[in-house]
């Protein structure tokens, strides 16, 4: 798969509130469930994955289908690459990888759905940007973000495109480096038992599908 330098800017949301949350991992009900907790309001507000909505969890189509919803977006994660890599590309060493990690619910559906799976995840972003009514700018990255100023990102080439969804390098060595050009950056992918804010990047990944709670954030 090759990966494109796609950034989906948000217009600001003048009705209801933004939110932000790790990654869903086919939890969907729990995620209604903790939205409903907190009032959230589909008619106005929003709410933006990091990425891996599909795989480890009991619920990945219909987590494909919040793909579908006015009020969600998500950008690429590396579930979702090794998704389209495996199934749509043919790349038998990234299809074992994802069925061995999670995806081996696909094995379970019509090959019939596939093509309107693969159409939504690739039309992905690989970043989202938002900012809210106070001019506060959020950036939105699965893993890392391999650079120190946001605005490099539409030059940025495969390898610095894929570390954007798999890299753990600046999460592992606890860099406390800012990006420049962005308020505030949110991640994924990288488990940590608590919201974790480095620089001005902001780790929201508690793993779900080991029972913990997700992090939602509001922006």
């Amino acid at each position: 798969m090759i990966l494109k330098a796609h950034r989906l800017t948000l217009p600001v949301n003048n009705e209801g509130s933004d939110y932000v949350v790790g990654d869903i991992h086919g939890h969907v009900t729990q995620l209604k469930n903790q939205l409903a907790d907190i009032g959230f309001n589909a008619d106005t507000d929003r709410v933006i994955c990091v990425g891996d909505l599909i795989d480890r969890g009991p619920e990945s189509i219909e987590a494909l289908e919040l793909l579908d919803e006015p009020w969600f977006f998500a950008v690429l994660g590396n579930h979702e690459y090794l998704m389209i890599s495996g199934m749509k590309y043919k790349n038998s060493r990234e299809r074992m990888t994802w069925l061995n990690h999670g995806g081996d619910w696909v094995m379970h559906t019509s090959p019939d759905q596939w093509p309107a799976w693969f159409d939504r995840i690739e039309r992905l972003p690989v970043a989202i940007e938002v900012e809210n009514r106070e001019g506060v700018r959020y950036g939105i990255v699965h893993a890392d973000f391999p650079s120190d100023h946001w605005d490099n990102f539409e030059q940025f080439d495969q390898d610095q495109l894929y570390r954007c969804i798999w890299s753990r390098s600046n999460f592992n060595s606890r860099s406390e480096h800012s990006v420049r050009g962005i308020d505030y950056l949110f991640h994924g992918h990288c488990i940590s038992d608590f919201e974790l804010k480095l620089g001005n990047r902001y780790y929201i990944e508690p793993g779900v599908f080991l029972g913990n709670d997700f992090i939602i954030k509001k922006l």
